[in-house]
């Protein structure tokens, strides 16, 4: 099924080539197409684990996770999720509350179920990922955060970076290493 079938399952008035072309916005470096379809085929390598409206869950969220994305907010997952649901016609569907609140979820990467918890997986996947890897999500975000003094930039991102050595402590040496390159900038 392609994408634009799967809203259409799901009686969602919106256009594919709509949403893709919000990926694609030009301020986007690393929550683009290219991240989009990271987890679009991540979740297809898996799609035998899931039921069809589980799965159907899981690429929809995808879809929408990210649609709305400014470097500066630091709402974007609500705006991203007040998008899906004027997108939606039957907006108190509790399936689409569902995908709503797993939008929600990214925010923080906490997760509110198992689904979520999957989707939050897929979404931080990056950091479990080699140095090269891991390089280029840095000059991504660091080209999405050119909107900030780099003294400030190089502050929040070494937070959040550190904040990962306790969760994803089989790639620590990786991550250690990504975070000297990023005091050495």
């Amino acid at each position: 099924m392609n994408l634009q079938e799967l809203l259409e399952k799901w009686n969602i008035k919106c256009d594919v080539n709509t949403l893709l072309s919000m990926w694609n916005e030009s301020h986007r470096s690393y929550h683009n197409l290219n991240h989009l379809n990271d987890l679009i085929n991540q979740i297809n390598e898996d799609k035998s684990k899931y039921s069809e409206k589980e799965y159907d869950t899981l690429m929809l969220t995808a879809l929408f996770h990210d649609i709305i994305y400014d470097p500066s907010s630091d709402i974007n997952e609500e705006k991203s999720a007040e998008f899906f649901i004027e997108c939606c016609v039957n907006k108190t569907n509790s399936d689409i509350l569902g995908i709503k609140q797993m939008i929600l979820d990214t925010k923080s990467h906490t997760s509110s179920n198992m689904l979520s918890e999957a989707f939050n997986s897929y979404d931080m996947n990056i950091v479990e990922r080699e140095f090269d890897q891991l390089l280029d999500w840095e000059k991504g975000i660091s080209e999405e955060f050119s909107v900030y003094p780099k003294e400030q930039y190089k502050e929040g991102r070494l937070k959040f970076l550190e904040s990962l050595l306790d969760k994803y402590t089989h790639n620590t040496e990786n991550l250690l290493n990504l975070i000297e390159y990023v005091k050495s900038k």
